[in-house]
């Protein structure tokens, strides 16, 4: 049985060692902390008191579209923690909501009558709107310079108005891919619509965890996946390079070897700790999330989550029967 060593158990970490796992090989997984989940996790409130309410590092979600994060859900047995919403709702200051959900035609024109009914967008931006779809769905796998292109400047290409940009193109895509239209390739933005929005009627369709992120990464999960070891407070501090390739992995002080090696760290530790692979990271940077707990002494809201329209903050979930409310921003260019 082939072993494999991962460096990471943040999400990239696990779902490669539950994919690893699954079809047989023997994982060990070395993460530094005392928690899985990496940045995708949740602490106690108050970690002094056993009974602490828990609370997620920030919202994280998932389409039906998106086929691998579902799988590694499934590979441990926790999917059915995670609850689908058939309906977006979007607030406009002052109040005004709107709903956004399929409809009985079927794909991609299941959003026609919902779409049709959108306050927040004039006629005229409606109609902009479809077209750029159109244009969308007429370029996506034929357009070769779609990673050179940025979203922001196909939108202006297809003439599409500034408010219909900001307040459909920019939260549907913010949000998926957590970076500014000016900042993300036309190919990914492309993807978002073609497989969540013109694919399948229920691809679109939004999952929340029903439970802490933490929870979903429990031991009881990795017990029932089987064939991987996973071992805290244990940091990879080196990953040793010869011939060409992985050969051994540093952890505290000791040397684990192994048939392959996954490095799964964040970009700035994984070029410190393998120096001989030469990895060049400098066009990385982070795309930070906001999160922000509130906690209300009476019911709030009855919505499950919204979107908030011409807000710096993109996103409310409701977290428990509207007296606590998380606000979530993908990150804004400065």
């Amino acid at each position: 049985m082939s072993h494999v060593i991962i460096a990471g158990g943040g999400l990239a970490g696990l779902a490669a060692a539950a994919a690893l796992g699954g079809e047989g090989y023997r994982v060990t997984l070395f993460e530094s902390r005392a928690f899985l989940g990496g940045r995708a996790t949740s602490f106690p409130l108050s970690p002094s008191d056993e009974d602490s309410e828990v609370i997620d590092n920030c919202q994280h979600v998932l389409l039906r579209c998106c086929r691998n994060l579902l799988d590694f859900y499934r590979r441990l047995g926790v999917d059915d923690s995670i609850r689908f919403h058939r309906q977006f709702h979007f607030l406009e200051p002052g109040g005004r909501m709107s709903v956004f959900r399929a409809g009985l035609l079927p794909a991609p024109l299941h959003f026609a009558g919902s779409f049709r009914r959108l306050s927040f967008l004039s006629l005229p931006e409606k109609l902009a709107v479809a077209r750029g779809l159109m244009a969308l769905r007429r370029e996506y796998g034929r357009r070769r310079d779609l990673d050179q292109l940025t979203m922001l400047d196909w939108l202006r290409e297809k003439r599409q108005p500034e408010r219909a940009i900001r307040r459909f193109w920019h939260p549907v895509l913010v949000s998926a891919i957590n970076e500014e239209l000016g900042r993300m390739a036309a190919a990914h933005a492309f993807q978002v619509f073609r497989l969540g929005f013109l694919g399948r009627r229920d691809s679109y369709e939004m999952g929340v965890p029903d439970v802490p992120l933490g929870s979903l990464y429990s031991s009881e999960s990795w017990e029932r996946l089987g064939g991987v070891e996973i071992r805290f407070r244990s940091p990879v501090e080196r990953i040793l390079i010869g011939g060409g390739r992985a050969c051994g992995a540093v952890v505290n002080r000791e040397t684990h070897a192994a048939d392959f090696y996954v490095c799964a760290l964040p970009f700035e530790r994984a070029a410190a700790v393998a120096p001989d692979a030469r990895l060049d990271v400098s066009v990385f940077e982070h795309s930070p999330i906001t999160g922000i707990h509130l906690w209300f002494d009476r019911q709030v809201t009855d919505l499950p989550h919204a979107a908030l329209l011409d807000r710096t903050i993109q996103w409310l979930f409701n977290k428990s029967g509207g007296r606590y409310v998380q606000l979530g921003s993908a990150r804004r260019a400065a």
